[in-house]
């Protein structure tokens, strides 16, 4: 750089070249003065953006140190250099000395045809990586339309379908914004017509059932629950109401299931106080599954049902629980082995997959449920997704660092394949050792959570000097 900048035989920059020498590196990371054909006579670059050493540039051909896929963007830039004194910015992937591939802005400068070349770099790393950004946020934006595309679709075909009348209205004002086919059935119109009208003033009801539907929407939207109501059809018809707020937005929603009282399924008994089991089970905040002893599903809850994306029970129902959880079979035996041994189980940590491949960080905590016919297992499931760690895991989670992190004092004194095989022992026994501790020592279980064979597992108990526990 420095030569051709101070060389007071260049008749073009005088006494001007110590000052723009000063421009040139103000306005580049890097910066090549090439001859006539394209070798690099010498090289200039901001040591805060590129660190390694380009000195070994110097002499050979510039579209040499570059990669096989961008060469014709070089002789591309030198022609129009050439042509017009100077060229349009191109990027080119340069190729460091040290192997590391930059992508590089350059715009070439006809200096003249003896001293040949000035070529200005900017590194477009950040821009790039911002580019890859953009591109995985619009992925990412795309595959979330088309889940919510096709929960539209699953909704849209439970709606329709149900042969219960389903009405959802706009809190506030009482207005239909939908109706299912059910519905207009039950009012004698195509739900279309029933689409934009108020709810309960506009439809067929009895004077009296208007201001209990009123009375029991209000008390929906405020606290959120109220009494199902029955009421009469103007022609004379009994009718079950029940109905769940949703908030969206600022105002919210309302969902209204009606029910014929002659055709409604009787239910579970309540208990003498009036409290009925089966619907706090249902409408609970937390998951719950009831299954066999063999972990097929005989009931979920809503709170499930919505966890792993399923709306309807049937779907669920006869599938074995293990299906949508961690490894397929292998976390529901490790889960009944030890509910078989100990009589409960809490806190079990697993992933739950939902049905759009949506992954949740779960604990399951289980139980036999005593007196049923046939036997079954209670299972809470709590969504611990969000939850920040806990301090034993922590601990757990720095001891391993710090051990992976002391590794790195022995850069240059032992070869990269003793430090990778050292590192991978740590890391294996770390991962024993957390199956062991979450099957309580259980190998044949921890061997089966891990994914290796019994033998295997014997193999690095004894390797790594870890306490095994009971086979």
């Amino acid at each position: 750089m420095t030569a051709i900048f101070r060389n007071s035989t260049v008749p073009m920059l005088g006494k001007a070249g110590p000052v723009l020498e000063r421009v040139v590196r103000a306005s580049a990371d890097v910066v090549l003065h090439l001859d006539a054909v394209g070798r690099v006579l010498e090289v200039y670059r901001d040591p805060a953006v590129i660190e390694e050493n380009l000195r070994e540039w110097i002499g050979r051909i510039w579209a040499e140190t570059v990669l096989p896929d961008t060469r014709s963007k070089v002789g591309q830039l030198l022609e129009d250099a050439r042509a017009n004194g100077i060229s349009r910015t191109r990027q080119v992937n340069q190729t460091l000395p040290g192997g590391i591939d930059l992508p590089i802005g350059y715009t070439g400068v006809l200096i003249d045809e003896d001293e040949g070349f000035l070529v200005m770099g900017r590194n477009l790393q950040s821009l790039s990586d911002l580019q890859r950004r953009l591109v995985e946020a619009q992925q990412a934006l795309e595959r979330d339309y088309w889940r919510l595309r096709q929960m539209e679709t699953r909704y849209r075909l439970l709606f329709q379908r149900s042969s219960e009348a389903l009405l959802v209205l706009e809190a506030p004002s009482r207005r239909i914004l939908d109706a299912n086919r059910a519905a207009g059935q039950a009012f004698g119109l195509p739900p279309r017509k029933l689409t934009g009208r108020i709810f309960p003033e506009d439809l067929t009801f009895a004077d009296r059932s208007r201001d209990e539907i009123r009375r029991h929407l209000e008390g929906v939207r405020d606290r959120g629950r109220a009494e199902t109501v029955t009421l009469e059809l103007g022609s004379g018809e009994g009718w079950r109401l029940d109905a769940a707020v949703v908030q969206e937005e600022r105002d919210g929603i309302l969902l209204v299931h009606l029910q014929e009282a002659r055709s409604g399924p009787a239910g579970p008994s309540p208990s003498p106080g009036g409290l009925n089991p089966a619907r706090l089970l249902e409408h609970g905040p937390d998951p719950f599954v009831v299954t066999d002893r063999d972990a097929r599903v005989l009931m979920a809850n809503r709170a499930f049902r919505m966890l792993v994306q399923i709306p309807a029970e049937e779907e669920l129902t006869g599938h074995s629980l293990g299906r949508w959880l961690g490894r397929p079979g292998a976390d529901m035996t490790v889960l009944l082995t030890n509910l078989e041994k100990f009589g409960e189980v809490r806190l079990f940590p697993t992933t739950l997959h939902s049905a759009l491949d949506l992954e949740s960080e779960v604990e399951l905590s289980a139980t036999p449920i005593d007196g049923a016919e046939p036997p079954c297992i209670g299972i809470t499931i709590r969504n611990v997704s969000r939850r920040i760690w806990s301090e034993g895991a922590l601990t757990a989670h720095r001891d391993l660092s710090r051990a992976v992190e002391q590794l790195t004092d022995q850069v240059g004194k032992v070869s990269l394949k003793q430090l990778v095989q050292n590192t991978v022992g740590i890391v294996e026994a770390h991962f024993i050792e957390s199956a062991l501790k979450l099957t309580d020592g259980n190998r044949t279980a921890a061997a089966e959570i891990l994914g290796v064979s019994r033998q295997s597992l014997y193999t690095k108990l004894r390797r790594y000097d870890v306490d095994g526990g009971d086979g």
